[in-house]
């Protein structure tokens, strides 16, 4: 069972930065106790040095004076008989002599005072004129090497959280190439399918990048199949059956019995069903169509909603309804005229096509300093919050809305959205309870 959380096992930077990090804390840690220990101990050797070094200048028979060092380094000098050097200007007496065990060997030695609680590092020499002791407080000695040991060890305990800090900013730095990637494909369109760019990028992830390409390659040869066969199967099935209907038309013309009236009119609505399905494939084949094939014109809003509602309204008027524009706005810019002429358009038709008879429709238009924004808005029954992400699924239909249609329409509507770097939303209407307003966000960017 893996006890981590999901974000650090997920990210590699998270844990390559732990890893480097930890490992450096334990590298100063260890550097540090090494150098302590190092040194402690040679701090101390070099007392004891320095106490072999006073003792081999010393005469026994004539003690010399304790300079300022010495009793800086709480260095005292004595004979075993008694006799101790004295400070020209110390008032020292006679009580601070340190008894000495007896018969201590040449050398170092450490004891406690018999009559005391301090402790003494001492070194014995012995000469023929007679022996000589060097000593030194155990507590100053400690002290003294502790403080050195820190110095050593504390810059580079403390050299720890700066080597960290640097650890992770360059672990942050070389995955940089990762994050531009990553920000790379998800400013992507989903209909750019370009290869990525291998320029700058570390071999380490070089192969990755090259199989992503490929992968791209493979997809945009799939989707181009797709379109053709689209495209083709619907200009095939077009032809005949336009003949079709025409031929089943002038049959109804003519005075036929009941029954075969009725029937023919059933075959005329599934016809005509399937033509207006023939119809959105391909314009959902057109809105799939390279960048290349698609000219760019200036256009205004105004005109392409007079354009819009001039198609529409003998289908709005069959129904009685309001359709027309409530916004004086008329944002300009530039774009494909079929592209976007087809995108208000499929938006209106099923503003129309979904509302009951007497609804009113409203197009409008905003310009914002990143798009422009077109709005659809309705009194109907509106869309369910459920319904509201599937319904731009090709061929999906909200069960029960008494509509017959294609389910086709609003994903043609986001697929020309977001070939403008666009998105559609949907959201019940702020001045009708109930209904449906559709905001499409088109970016400046592409426009």
């Amino acid at each position: 069972m893996n006890l981590l959380p999901i974000p650090f096992r997920h990210s590699i930077q998270l844990r390559l930065a732990a890893a480097l990090s930890a490992a450096l804390l334990l590298a100063a840690l260890l550097a540090g106790g090494f150098a302590f220990y190092d040194s402690y101990r040679s701090t101390n050797k070099l007392q004891d040095d320095l106490l072999r070094q006073i003792a081999a200048h010393i005469d026994p028979n004539r003690l010399p004076e304790n300079t300022e060092s010495q009793r800086d380094a709480h260095i005292r000098i004595q004979t075993p008989a008694g006799e101790r050097a004295r400070s020209r200007d110390s008032d020292d007496n006679d009580d601070d002599y340190i008894t000495l065990p007896a018969n201590l060997p040449e050398g170092l030695h450490t004891f406690q005072e018999p009559d005391g609680d301090d402790t003494y590092r001492a070194y014995i020499r012995h000469t023929p004129q007679g022996s000589v002791a060097v000593l030194q407080e155990n507590d100053f000695r400690e002290d003294m090497a502790e403080r050195a040991a820190w110095s050593s060890a504390l810059p580079l305990i403390l050299l720890a959280p700066l080597s960290i800090l640097l650890t992770i900013f360059i672990v942050r730095r070389t995955m940089q190439p990762v994050h531009r990637l990553s920000q790379s494909l998800e400013a992507r369109r989903s209909s750019d399918l370009a290869p990525l760019s291998t320029e700058n990028i570390p071999n380490e992830i070089r192969g990755f990048i090259q199989a992503i390409n490929r992968l791209l390659e493979r997809t945009h040869q799939a989707m181009q199949q797709q379109q053709r066969f689209i495209a083709d199967a619907a200009h095939e099935l077009r032809s005949p059956m336009t003949a079709l209907s025409l031929q089943a038309e002038r049959l109804a013309a003519n005075s036929l019995p009941e029954p075969a009236a009725g029937q023919l009119a059933s075959l005329l609505q599934g016809i005509h069903r399937n033509r207006r399905l023939l119809e959105q494939l391909l314009s959902l084949s057109r809105a799939q169509a390279p960048e290349s094939q698609r000219p760019q014109e200036r256009l205004a809003s105004q005109d392409l909603f007079r354009s819009v509602i001039e198609d529409l309204l003998p289908l709005a008027e069959a129904k009685e309804q309001d359709l027309g524009v409530s916004s004086p706005a008329n944002p300009v810019f530039h774009a494909n005229e079929a592209d976007l002429y087809t995108l208000v358009k499929t938006l209106a038709d099923n503003a129309i096509r979904y509302t009951p008879p007497g609804s009113q429709i409203d197009l409008s238009a905003e310009e914002t300093p990143g798009h422009i924004i077109f709005r659809i808005e309705d009194n109907g029954p509106g869309i369910p919050p459920a319904e509201r992400s599937r319904v731009f699924d090709p061929f999906y239909r909200i069960l029960g809305s008494g509509q017959e249609g294609t389910g086709l329409g609003l994903s043609i509507a986001r697929t020309i959205a977001e070939r403008h770097g666009g998105r559609i939303e949907l959201a019940q209407s702020p001045h009708h309870p109930g209904g449906l307003l559709v905001s499409v966000y088109l970016s400046k960017q592409y426009l």
